[in-house]
């Protein structure tokens, strides 16, 4: 798609993303687009998030990796918390 579509800036600074931008892209409520600055252009990019059990699962598979155990995981967050 390189159709150009022109949206307005509101007084609060929020744009509507255009019905025609939002079908293609299928962009819906709730989904994140990253702001990308290059030069004098914003580029609005879909993106995915990651769900928490994903982020769980990578910080799992990291955590044996690397051989931590869970005990010196709590132990960490001990010394953090100060006590």
């Amino acid at each position: 798609m390189n159709d150009i579509v022109i949206t307005r800036v509101t007084r609060k600074f929020q744009i509507t993303v255009p019905k025609k931008v939002r079908e293609a892209l299928s962009i819906k409520e709730g989904d994140y687009l990253a702001a990308i600055i290059s030069g004098d252009e914003i580029i609005l990019k879909k993106i995915e998030m990651p769900s928490w059990e994903e982020i769980f699962k990578e910080g799992e598979k990291s955590r044996k990796k690397k051989n931590i155990t869970r005990g010196k995981i709590r132990e960490a967050v001990r010394e953090e918390r100060g006590g």
